[in-house]
C-alpha cells in the first residue's frame, strides 16, 4: 500500500520546530557572555529580567525540543502499539507519578525527597509523551461482524446450526 500525501505529512516532524529550538539555544548561550560583558553589576541587580534572558531562551529551546520529540514519537508509534502493551505502560507511568508524589511528601527520609522529584519529573514527561500516542484499534471478530439480529435469534432458538 502506497502512502498517501496525508500519511507522509502526518509522519513528518515540522522542520521549523527543531530549527527554532536550535536558534533559541544558540541565542541563549551567546546572550550570557554578552550580557555579562555589557551590563554592570548594578544594572543586573536592578533589572532581573536582563539577567534572566539567557535562562528564558534556553528553557524555551528545551520545551521546543521536547515538543519535537513528542511529535516524532507519536508519528512513529500511532496505531502501531497494541492495546495490551499500551495500557500497562500508561498505568506504569501513572504509578510513577503517584510514587514520586509519595516520595516527595513523606517526612521520614530526606533522600527520598530528591529521588521522588526525579521520579515524578520522569514519569510526568513520559506520561505527556505517551498520552500523544494512539494505540492500535482492535477490530471485532469476523464471526460477529456479519451476524444480523434475526440470524442471532435463529441461532439461539436452534434453527441454524453453527
Amino acid at each position: 500500500m502506497e502512502p498517501t500525501t496525508t500519511d507522509t505529512k502526518e509522519t513528518q516532524v515540522p522542520r521549523g520546530l527543531p530549527i527554532s529550538g536550535a536558534i533559541l539555544l544558540i541565542l541563549g548561550l551567546v546572550a550570557q557572555p554578552l550580557i555579562d560583558a555589557t551590563a554592570t553589576e548594578e544594572q543586573l541587580a536592578r533589572n532581573v529580567l536582563l539577567s534572566a534572558i539567557p535562562f528564558i531562551l534556553i528553557f524555551i529551546a528545551i520545551v521546543i525540543f521536547y515538543m519535537t520529540l513528542v511529535w516524532f514519537a507519536a508519528s512513529q508509534l500511532n496505531e502501531r502499539v497494541p492495546n495490551r502493551t499500551y495500557r500497562p505502560i500508561e498505568l506504569g507511568l501513572m504509578g510513577g507519578i503517584v510514587l514520586g508524589i509519595f516520595f516527595m511528601f513523606q517526612p521520614w527520609i530526606f533522600a527520598l525527597f530528591r529521588i521522588g522529584f526525579f521520579v515524578l519529573l520522569a514519569a510526568t514527561l513520559g506520561y505527556i509523551l505517551w498520552s500523544h500516542v494512539r494505540p492500535k484499534v482492535e477490530t471485532e471478530s469476523a464471526e460477529l461482524t456479519g451476524l444480523s439480529i434475526a440470524d442471532f435469534e435463529r441461532r439461539e432458538s436452534g434453527e441454524i446450526n453453527e
